[in-house]
């Protein structure tokens, strides 16, 4: 059931306001109203605009920007639910009149060239406010005054309809979350507005979506990491519903069983409760769009879990995710008990997890040249009681020097340096076109085969193998290197840890090794970071890196046992 169909019918917006079950979301709602719509609506500033390219920042200018979306979404759900309310139409108007008046609806990141007057770059923001007014237009503008469904018209065929006719975009042809986004946005706000144009551009669109899903293997996994695979997932879910019911089901691009494997890729993540493998661009703890959820489980049933609630968030930065949450919600859509007893190895993709009742266990191979790309191959992640302890620390915020290359990897988040991943020879991982690790999973241990992935002639080998026990995971890990060299175990931590006689305690988790075998020094550094314990970017928190300078080995080995 679709944004084309069900969301027509006025009377269910209203009764919305009298089921119980959605008293949550429309106090989220209010509370959206109060920090985004009372006031003048803010001016976005040409020298905010400016600071991407002098100085690379972005938030300066995307927290007014967003602002002005997140009034523009909100009023047009406040409108719809309460359509005696003149004073939300008044105001939506308001804000859509402004919006059809801003220079560009694209981020100053997403624009080639800055210095060139350009207002039709089509972007992921670009292409979802023309979905959303389209929305607005068809589900309200018979309450619109006319110039503001005119205004609509225009703004759509300046911003979106004349640009995708006359180019080819990037997006097109890239197997990530801007395909979907940008294709699907865009083909949701022809097929409402301009069909005639979207039957021009429908083939196009369509081998964008067959594009985004080559950037999927049949295990399911989506690289990008968890948030982006709700991002990019979801817009794709939106065009193929939208297709569908504008088909009238003569085309169907939500079933086939790799999208089935898709579907179910979050429920495979989780270490604990509300603990998720955070690999990719991801903050330490995930936020799903609800209504992403609900019409997920909507379409793909019971090969989906729900995921824990504390986990699923109103978000009316999502728009039409947002208007899933009304749309699709079903009361028997509850949260998933989660099995403390289970193993998840991704073949494809080279993804391991595994949950006990003591801990949880995540670990990865794969390759360093992934869309939002960590160097991180090899690295683990050991959670206890809920937490993470040994981490994947994740995102920093976005700035254009974040997505430079190499300036990328100087920094700790993106670096095999911010990773548990060992040091050879004083050198971290590097990304090597091409070049993959190899993983099995066999009697319980979990195995990375990644020396290619240094770029270091000197070593011939690195196998790290992942043993299962009921309360630790033994790590050992194999490795010749010719000449002189060095080998360093690098451990992140979230905690200040304590050495004392050879073992490491963190956060109630001990690691430990048998010093027969090896001997080892220890150095202990802290770095401070941009994103706190909770995934946030508003302030910065420590995170402890520990070197294991790993001396005397006996066998070409080092194991070393993390204990919960």
């Amino acid at each position: 059931m679709s944004i084309l169909n069900k969301s027509y019918n006025k009377n269910i917006w209203q009764e919305y306001r009298a089921n119980p079950d959605f008293k949550e979301t429309l106090e989220y709602l209010d509370k959206c109203y109060n920090d985004f719509c009372i006031g003048e609506i803010p001016a976005t500033k040409f020298s905010h605009f400016r600071l991407f390219k002098d100085i690379g920042d972005r938030t300066t200018y995307q927290k007014t920007f967003f602002i002005r979306q997140h009034r523009l979404f909100t009023c047009i759900f406040l409108s719809l639910i309460y359509p005696e309310r003149e004073d939300y139409l008044t105001l939506l108007q308001d804000t859509i009149f402004e919006m059809c008046d801003q220079y560009v609806w694209a981020l100053p990141a997403h624009i080639e060239n800055i210095d060139v007057n350009n207002n039709t770059e089509l972007d992921l923001d670009a292409t979802t406010m023309s979905m959303a007014l389209a929305v607005a237009k068809h589900l309200l503008g018979d309450r619109f005054h006319p110039l503001i469904n005119a205004r609509i018209d225009a703004e759509i065929d300046r911003r979106l309809v004349k640009p995708l006719l006359a180019q080819r975009w990037h997006w097109e042809y890239r197997a990530n979350n801007w395909t979907t986004v940008c294709a699907g946005a865009s083909g949701c706000a022809l097929m409402l507005n301009r069909p005639d144009v979207f039957e021009l551009v429908k083939d196009r669109l369509n081998r964008g979506m067959a594009e985004y899903l080559k950037g999927y293997k049949d295990d399911g996994v989506c690289v990008e990491g968890a948030g982006y695979w709700s991002y990019g997932f979801g817009y794709y879910l939106e065009y193929a519903d939208m297709l569908y019911d504008y088909t009238k089901g003569q085309e169907d691009l939500l079933h086939s069983e790799k999208l089935y494997n898709i579907a179910s890729f979050l429920q495979k993540l989780f270490l604990d409760d509300n603990v998720v493998a955070n690999y990719g661009d991801m903050g330490l703890n995930l936020s799903i769009p609800m209504g992403f959820m609900y019409k997920l489980k909507s379409i793909y049933g019971d090969v989906v879990e729900m995921p824990p609630k504390g986990i699923l968030i109103h978000d009316v930065h999502y728009f039409p995710f947002m208007m899933d949450e009304f749309l699709y919600y079903n009361k028997s859509f509850v949260s998933t008990k989660l099995s403390k007893n289970a193993t998840y190895y991704m073949a494809d993709e080279g993804w391991f997890v595994n949950r006990t009742p003591a801990y949880g266990f995540g670990a990865r191979g794969g390759w360093n040249g992934d869309s939002h790309n960590h160097n991180d191959v090899g690295s683990f992640i050991f959670s206890k009681d809920n937490r993470q302890v040994l981490c994947d620390i994740g995102l920093r915020p976005y700035t254009r020097q974040y997505f430079e290359h190499p300036v990328r990897y100087t920094f700790l988040e993106a670096s095999s340096r911010g990773h548990n991943v060992p040091i050879i020879n004083g050198e971290y991982q590097k990304n090597i076109p091409g070049e993959r690790s190899v993983t099995t999973y066999e009697n319980g241990v979990f195995t990375i085969d990644f020396a290619n992935i240094y770029g270091i002639d000197a070593l011939k080998k690195l196998v790290r193998r992942c043993k299962m026990n009921e309360s630790s995971v033994e790590i050992t890990d194999e490795f010749i290197l010719e000449g002189e060299g060095t080998f360093t175990e690098r451990l992140i931590a979230l905690e200040k840890p304590e050495i004392l006689d050879g073992k490491i305690t963190v956060d109630g988790v001990t690691i430990s090794f048998d010093k027969e075998k090896a001997t080892a020094d220890y150095i202990m550094d802290t770095h401070t970071i941009e994103l706190d314990v909770n995934g946030n970017t508003s302030k910065g928190c420590d995170v402890y890196c520990i070197n294991i300078n790993v001396k005397d080995i006996k066998d070409g080995t080092f194991t070393f046992t993390v204990e919960a």
